[in-house]
């Protein structure tokens, strides 16, 4: 016969038993939950580190055309960085005979060389925000000839007479670019350089044709006569 002590013996054990046995289910639960992100953290990436833009190079140019410029400048006392007046008497890289100024091509480049130091824009047309390279050519035949011409390079030079280089006069217009593509342009100025609105960065200014990035790059030149 079992007596009451023992009865309360053996509840007291089934309920160390059920106690332990809750507190090692419990511990396994809290452990495993620990271990796994929550599905909001597991969802929240890291940003992306930024990327820094690249430097841009110096065009291989800017030193040999500001030195033309300088002397341009010194030889001419023009402003540099501004445009004379609409007033002004127009000068150019070579001194024309009297009977040669009046010559369009003249017209064309004296009036190219007020620009000087006019800064770059992409898409421009005015000298007040800034030209970029046909934008250039397209404001010049408007402000000397009152023409219009085509906007974009290979428009004007479908436009013109093709020229050899070796029989380029002032006021051709010279193209530039890769595989029959026209990357850039400009006026021929005389003395086997031109004037044009470079690159971002840098302003109107008088390159050689013969500099290793523009001979590397020449294509071809038209004479587009104004009408």
């Amino acid at each position: 016969m079992v007596g009451p002590g023992h009865r309360i013996r053996a509840s007291v054990r089934v309920i160390v038993q059920a106690t332990a046995c809750s507190v090692a289910v419990l511990a396994l639960v809290l452990c495993t939950t620990a271990s796994m992100p929550s599905p909001a953290l597991a969802q929240v990436k890291p940003p992306p580190k930024a990327k820094l833009k690249p430097r841009v190079a110096a065009h291989p140019n800017d030193g040999a055309a500001d030195r033309l410029n300088a002397k341009w400048l010194r030889e001419n006392g023009a402003t540099a960085g501004a445009p004379k007046t609409e007033g002004a008497t127009p000068v150019s890289l070579t001194t024309p005979t009297a009977a040669a100024s009046n010559n369009w091509g003249d017209r064309l480049v004296s009036r190219a060389m007020q620009y000087l130091g006019t800064p770059y824009r992409y898409g421009g047309v005015s000298p007040s925000t800034g030209f970029d390279c046909s934008g250039f050519v397209y404001y010049l035949y408007g402000a000397v000839f009152g023409q219009r011409i085509p906007r974009m390079p290979h428009d004007m030079a479908r436009q013109g007479t093709p020229v050899a280089r070796n029989e380029l006069k002032r006021g051709d217009l010279v193209f530039f670019g890769y595989r029959g593509t026209f990357t850039h342009m400009g006026v021929y100025a005389g003395n086997g350089q031109f004037v044009h609105a470079t690159h971002s960065g840098s302003p109107v200014m008088v390159t050689p044709l013969d500099s290793d990035y523009y001979r590397q790059r020449y294509i071809t030149a038209v004479r587009l006569s104004p009408q």
